[in-house]
Parts: structure tokens; C-alpha cells; sequence
């Protein structure tokens, strides 16, 4: 918990920081006051310095990126040249990523030669492939809100770090120490499909759960959260003004606690509670950036979000066969044509239900917290309520 609260704090000082920016230059005096808070806040015993502390150094580092970028701009010639080397470097790695990869898609489509569509949706599930995806079943999946299950994001890496464990398990691999062997795979995995922002934090909280079994700590997905959330806006301070990056972490809090509350229950009402609660922690930011609301997106995410997880994990399967035998890699892809063309199909139906998708106009920052108190006290409730009927 205590992880948490430095977290909120960090992100209420780059939020601050942010509507600031012409302020930037001063980030020296900003650290200088981190310091003095640090040491008479300490010497002198005072009470509350810890936030405050953490507030100015969230802050500065906001600011000192934020000159940063700054200076990147005013050094037009230097950095154009840079930029040109970054580029010549980039294409030299991706000649082999792509190669790679490019490997990849055929093995994703083996067996699936006779249904270009459902091969091209498998790859973009699979591998983010998406450039290729059928302007209709685009459309499809934006009205019914599920375009997510396309963007190579927590959703695949975990479900990717999922089908490992399971892997590993089945091959009686010690519990331990199988995140020795998942994490470079993982990463691997993250590497291939081109260090997307959401898939390198999903990478790095997976990570952290992987890791503690060897540490002899328990999984625990509230600090390995934090700790994802502590490197990434430490390391990238801009990233708290970035929708997406927003997104994705205020999705996953509520995944994971919803998950903590309903942790003793069966799991179909734990999937249902964490469904519910990573829709409602996304419709503040999606109100206040887009104006809309999408209750359609609820119902299609129930059945969505679990069968895209077996799907890439099908498909990983797929991947992995296709070295074995190309003849077993066909069965298993097309387990995973199943999966995709009964996600199209449920998100068609979506779509079409009336009030799917819901103009609001953009909601004030007040409302969005409003949003997000009521969200909080509501999964207290449902926590108390759980531990009495468990108790009962």
C-alpha cells in the first residue's frame, strides 16, 4: 500500500508539472527544495515531509524532461543529423526483426490458407499486424469498443506469459525458477513485435510477478503495479500527459484489485468483477478525451477479453508446433480461427445494439474523480460484501 501512495504522489507532481511548462528551466530549484523538505523534514521529526518529498521530485524530473525535449527542438541541425544515424541504426535492427517476423505471420497463417480474413485477423491478434485487417471488421470492432483486443498490450503479453507458465508446468519444470526461462522468452516476444509502449509495461510487470517465486517472495500484482508504474514515470517523466500510457495503468490498477477483492471467490464471478471494474476505470479518460461512452464495450469486453486470451494463446501454441510438425501447427491455428471468428461475430452483434456507443461530451476533471471515488467506495462494498458471505 505504501508502494501506492509514493505512486500517487510521483503522478500528482508530473500533473502538476505538466500544466507548467514554461517553468521548466527551474527544475534545479525544484530539486533544491526536495532536498531541503528531505532534511529538515527529517532532522527535525516534522510530520507529512514524506509526500510532500516525492510531490517536488515528481516535479522536477517532469521538468528537467520537459527541457529536455525543449532543447531537442532548438538544436535543429545537430539533432537532424542524430535523427538521420537513429534512423539508419533502426532500419539495420528491424532488417532482422522483420525477418523475423515476417517468418512468424507465415507460421501464424499455416492452415489457414483457405480464409485470407481469419488469417489476417489471427496474425493481428497475434503479432500486431493490423495494416492489412478488412476496413469493415475495423469499423466492427471501434463501434462495439473492443478495437483494444488488437493493440499488442497487456492483454497478449500476459496471456503470452500465461500460455509459459503453463508450458513450463506442464513440463514439470521447478515453479521457482520458471521465470528464469519465461522472461527472456518474454521479452523476446515484446522485441519481435517492436517495443510498443503498452506491451514493454506489460513485459516489465510480468516480470516482477515472474521473478519473486526465485526472490522466495510472493506474487503480489499491487507492488509489481507499482513498481512497473515507479520505473516507467521515473525513467520517462512525460509519459503521465500520454492518454494511452494513462490508460493502461489505471486499467490494470483496477484489474488488479478487483482481482484482490474477488481472489476467494469462484472464478466466474472474479472475471466478471474485473471486467466490470477495467471498463469503469477507462470511461473517465475516454469521456474526458474522446466525449463518448461506450456501454456496448462492457458487454462485448465479458466475452472478448477471455476468448482474445485464448486465442493468442492458441496461436502461441501454433507458433511454437509449427517448428515441431507444420501438419500439428494447422490444427492448432485453426482452434484459433475458431476463437477469432467468434469474436467478430459478438462484436457485430454489439455494434448493432442501440446505445453501444454514447456522445457525452468531453467530462470535466472534477467528474472524472467523482467517477473514480464512487469507483473505489463501490469495490469496498463488493470486498465487505464477499468477506461476509464467505464468512456466512
Amino acid at each position: 500500500m505504501r508502494l501506492l501512495i509514493i505512486c500517487g504522489w510521483l503522478a500528482a507532481g508530473e500533473y502538476l508539472a505538466s500544466l507548467v511548462p514554461e517553468f521548466a528551466s527551474a527544475w534545479p530549484l525544484v530539486l533544491v527544495a526536495a532536498t531541503l523538505v528531505a532534511l529538515f523534514g527529517y532532522g527535525l521529526e516534522m510530520k507529512r515531509w514524506g509526500p510532500v518529498f516525492v510531490l517536488l521530485i515528481g516535479a522536477a524530473l517532469y521538468l528537467s524532461a520537459e527541457q529536455n525535449e525543449m532543447q531537442r527542438y532548438r538544436e535543429k541541425p545537430w539533432m537532424r543529423g542524430r535523427d538521420c544515424e537513429n534512423r539508419r541504426q533502426k532500419a539495420e535492427r528491424d532488417g532482422l526483426t522483420n525477418a523475423v517476423k515476417g517468418d512468424l505471420l507465415r507460421r501464424a497463417g499455416i492452415g489457414l490458407e483457405g480464409d485470407r480474413e481469419t488469417a489476417l485477423l489471427v496474425r493481428a491478434i497475434l503479432l500486431g499486424e493490423r495494416r492489412r485487417l478488412p476496413r469493415r471488421t475495423k469499423r466492427i470492432f471501434v463501434e462495439s469498443g473492443t478495437m483494444h483486443v488488437f493493440a499488442i498490450s497487456g492483454l497478449h503479453v500476459m496471456a503470452v506469459a500465461d500460455m509459459l507458465a503453463l508450458c513450463l508446468g506442464m513440463l514439470m519444470f521447478p515453479r521457482r525458477f520458471a521465470g528464469l526461462f519465461a522472461i527472456p522468452i518474454l521479452w523476446g516476444y515484446v522485441l519481435m513485435i517492436g517495443f510498443t509502449p503498452s506491451a514493454v509495461r506489460a513485459a516489465i510487470m510480468a516480470t516482477f510477478l515472474f521473478i519473486a517465486p526465485v526472490a522466495w517472495r510472493k506474487t503480489d500484482g499491487m507492488r509489481a503495479w507499482s513498481l512497473t508504474f515507479l520505473i516507467v514515470h521515473v525513467v520517462r517523466p512525460l509519459m503521465i500527459t500520454d492518454v494511452g500510457n494513462v490508460l493502461s495503468f489505471a486499467v490494470m490498477l483496477a484489474i488488479v484489485v478487483a482481482g484482490e477483492c474477488a481472489k476467494s471467490t469462484a472464478r466466474w464471478r472474479r472475471t466478471l468483477l474485473t471486467t466490470l471494474a477495467a471498463w469503469a476505470a477507462g470511461v473517465p479518460i475516454v469521456a474526458h478525451v474522446f466525449g463518448c461512452v461506450t456501454p456496448g464495450g462492457l458487454i462485448a469486453n465479458l466475452i472478448l477479453v477471455s476468448t482474445a486470451k485464448i486465442t493468442v494463446m492458441s496461436g502461441t501454441l501454433g507458433l511454437v508446433a509449427s517448428f515441431i510438425s507444420e501438419r500439428l501447427a494447422a490444427h492448432v491455428n485453426n482452434l484459433s480461427a475458431l476463437g477469432i471468428k467468434a469474436m467478430v461475430l459478438i462484436a457485430e452483434v454489439v455494434s448493432r445494439l442501440p446505445g453501444s456507443n454514447i456522445e457525452t461530451g468531453s467530462w470535466p476533471i472534477c467528474t472524472c474523480i467523482e467517477w473514480y471515488v464512487a469507483l473505489f467506495l463501490a469495490l469496498v462494498l463488493v470486498r465487505g460484501a464477499l468477506c461476509r458471505s464467505k464468512r456466512l
